[in-house]
């Protein structure tokens, strides 16, 4: 494992505060998954594997057509499929990269940004609906501490929750 990278693997501490941290936020994760899934099934046509490589590209594109398919840990010819049906609905582009006619840089299309700004917009509300259960002190606190986390993880997210050096 190379340095400053975590370990996903089965939780192997006996810290039982540690576990039950981590029991807490998977719950609360897998609770922002189904908003996100909501979100989506009701604003979008697009699948959950579509929408899970619209969402890749566009946190860590452009990519070429091997990166995109490791990263989702996906066949080339299944990342493919996914790509070109993507590509022909509009939410994705393919330009031959300037480095090699060979070689493929996928990216979304503006149509596709417009879909995933809906979905996120959805996504939002449902998030907001949830925190309005909560004192404000608890939100800002939260906010931070999810900041937090993300940074720990590695997501790139900067001050304020907000992308750093991407759309």
């Amino acid at each position: 494992m190379s340095a400053g990278a975590l370990d996903y693997g089965a939780l192997k501490e006996t810290d039982p505060a540690l576990e039950e941290d981590a029991w807490s936020v998977e719950d609360a994760s897998l609770a922002l998954v189904e908003m996100t899934l909501n979100a989506a099934t009701r604003g979008s046509d697009l699948s959950v594997t579509q929408l899970r490589v619209l969402l890749a590209v566009d946190r860590h594109g452009p990519l070429n057509l091997s990166g995109l398919a490791a990263l989702l840990g996906m066949s080339v010819s299944a990342t493919g499929r996914l790509v070109a049906r993507l590509h022909t609905a509009g939410l994705l582009t393919r330009l031959l990269s300037p480095h090699s006619r060979r070689e493929v840089s996928i990216d979304v299309s503006e149509t596709g940004r417009r879909s995933l700004e809906r979905i996120r917009a959805a996504r939002r509300g449902h998030i907001a609906a949830a925190l309005r259960h909560m004192p404000a002190d608890s939100r800002r606190t939260l906010a931070r501490t999810l900041r937090e986390l993300t940074a720990a993880a590695g997501n790139g997210l900067g001050e304020g929750g907000r992308r750093v050096g991407r759309r």
